[in-house]
């Protein structure tokens, strides 16, 4: 392709993402006198409320219900198709679907499109517990993969290409693979062979990139769409720009039809979908196609001298790409600042406590040695520079300078799995003190948000192990959601099923 001929399309791309269908279309809709006599029952703002005063006026009058000129999620024909045909051009995907329940519906319907009851789906163990939900709804069969594990930072990276290899030759009979890319802490896997080695045994492959919704508008990043994934659903909130709650599932004809993925997502979203939400991913999307490549390339020299500073002032360690390449042989995504922080004497839940408390700075997460923080095209020099400039009082100030190691931070034993998570889920339960659950089987999920992986599935024996980290997770950071009312409870199945010696 010659030079005018790529300017040509380069400029034919511009001039398509420039719109906003359904932005304009709500805008346009909330200037107008309407009347309304359907709901939402607050009337476009009507009554003056608490949040019109916060919100505005204008917030409140784009809040509105479905209707022909605004269109139908469940049933696009106008704007909400036009919108979703423009984000899937600009991610170079068949098909666009907006989501208005997280990531989370997108990943339950991948799972159940993909998957009929008893399917074999192989997962990676540190996925989000939103993949496990998908199990029991789906009845499909979970065959899981360990993660790479990083003693040295206390975190989990991707599967390997090695294991997912070994566990395909296996499970020939598996019907798809779920991969999370990047995960949590910004690791990317070779996608692009575990596609080639799936889809050689016709297995679908299914792609959670809710931290990824940047990827492909990052200079020198494989995104999971070009990758070659089959489906792949991104939190467009979370790294693109838009509403909380608003992602964008990717479909590429061919192993699951576009019929059969717009019918499962309507089981699984409202008939009442919102047109805030809806509206800012027309508008994310907008943005990230038009100027997400350059305001990535300005951005990254900024995160490499905040990062040279950190290392410089501090006896912190920030998680960068040369390492990860070589311990794990993966890439890694640069917005995800992981600072490895227990060499100074304090944990990462320490950290992040002080950076809130002393400072105002909210991080991401805490884990025992790391602390992480998701820089976006919304951050400056002067954000940074307070990030920095916090990291290295906290040192100075708080630091004990004698290195804290835990075997909880990195548990080398993976769960046994003796049931599926759905028949752990039907069986018949009864709730135990987490003490007395040794070697009983899971029916409850034990998680810790942020990131949202389990400790323990349903369906899992309740190992010492399980027990210990959740007392480490309780104490340290105080953090652990489970399903339970009872506090250090958890439900198991009844009666239990005693191990294999």
């Amino acid at each position: 392709m010659n030079s005018i001929q790529e300017q040509t399309q380069i400029r034919e791309f511009a001039q398509a993402q420039e719109r906003m269908p359904l932005f304009e279309a709500l805008v346009d809709y909330a200037k107008k006198d309407v009347t309304p006599f359907d709901v939402p029952g607050h009337k476009m703002g009507a009554q003056a409320s608490p949040l019109k005063n916060i919100l505005g006026e204008m917030t409140m009058k784009m809040d509105v219900n479905s209707m022909k000129e605004l269109d139908l999620l469940s049933h696009p024909e106008s704007v909400i198709k036009e919108a979703q045909q423009l984000a899937a051009n600009a991610f170079g995907a068949d098909q666009a679907y907006f989501l208005v329940n997280g990531t989370t519906s997108g990943i339950l319907a991948m799972i159940l499109a993909s998957c009929k009851p008893d399917d074999v789906l192989i997962v990676p163990r540190n996925c989000h517990k939103s993949v496990m939900n998908g199990l029991i709804l789906s009845g499909a069969k979970p065959v899981f993969i360990e993660p790479e594990v990083d003693v040295h930072f206390g975190i989990s990276h991707g599967i390997s290409v090695k294991s997912v290899t070994k566990t395909l030759s296996a499970y020939p009979e598996a019907k798809a693979i779920l991969v999370t890319y990047p995960t949590y802490f910004g690791s990317m896997n070779d996608l692009r062979a575990i596609c080639s080695l799936a889809h050689d045994r016709d297995i679908t492959v299914i792609v959670d990139s809710a931290h990824g919704a940047h990827l492909p508008f990052m200079p020198g990043q494989i995104d999971p769409i070009v990758a070659g994934a089959d489906i792949v659903t991104m939190s467009m909130h979370k790294t693109g720009g838009s509403l909380t709650q608003s992602s964008i599932l990717f479909l590429n004809e061919g192993r699951v039809s576009a019929k059969t993925m717009q019918k499962t997502l309507n089981m699984l979203q409202t008939t009442s979908a919102n047109y805030l939400l809806m509206s800012s991913l027309d508008v994310a999307r907008h943005d990230l196609a038009l100027y997400g490549y350059d305001r990535y390339k300005d951005l990254k020299p900024l995160v490499e001298k905040a990062i040279h500073d950190i290392e410089q002032h501090t006896c912190f360690e920030v998680l960068k790409n040369d390492y990860v390449k070589k311990q794990n042989m993966q890439a890694y995504d640069w917005t995800k600042m992981v600072i490895r922080v227990n060499d100074s004497g304090l944990t990462g839940f320490e950290v992040y406590t002080l950076l809130k408390e002393k400072y105002q700075i909210q991080m991401e997460l805490a884990e025992g040695y790391v602390v992480m923080a998701v820089v976006t095209t919304a951050d400056d020099e002067e954000s940074l520079k307070k990030l920095v400039y916090a990291l290295c009082e906290i040192d100075r100030l708080y630091g004990r300078k004698i290195p804290i190691y835990s075997t909880n931070v990195t548990p080398t034993h993976p769960n046994k799995l003796l049931l599926s998570p759905r028949d752990a889920y039907y069986a018949e339960h009864e709730l135990l003190p987490i003490d007395m659950a040794l070697g009983k089987i899971s029916a409850d999920l034990l998680m810790i948000y942020p990131p949202g992986i389990p400790l323990v599935i349903p369906g899992e024996l309740i190992s010492e192990d399980v027990i210990q980290q959740y007392h480490y997770y309780s104490k340290t950071f105080g953090n652990v959601l489970t399903e339970s009312a009872l506090k250090h409870h958890i439900t198991v199945v009844k009666p239990s099923i005693t191990p294999p010696a």
